[in-house]
């Protein structure tokens, strides 16, 4: 007969690796889906270069001098 402790903090660390592993392996996922989509619709040309948020909130000369022109339009 083994006769051994098993801390209390095992089981929490356990339901945690294994949440993690679940989500982290959904993110993966996730990114693949999205590596193998890119590829096709590139292969079938239906889009290039999909515009990133970054590139969309980029301030430049002219969305700014658009932007103030629109508020003093407004006033």
């Amino acid at each position: 007969m083994l006769l051994s402790y098993v801390d209390p903090g095992l089981g929490a660390l356990l339901w945690q690796t294994a949440v993690a592993g679940f989500v982290g392996t959904l993110f993966y996922l996730k990114k693949t889906r999205r590596w193998i989509v890119g590829r096709i619709r590139k292969m079938f040309g239906r889009g290039g270069k999909p515009e990133t948020i970054a590139t969309r909130s980029a301030v430049t000369p002219e969305r700014l001098a658009a932007k103030f022109e629109s508020k003093s339009e407004m006033r």
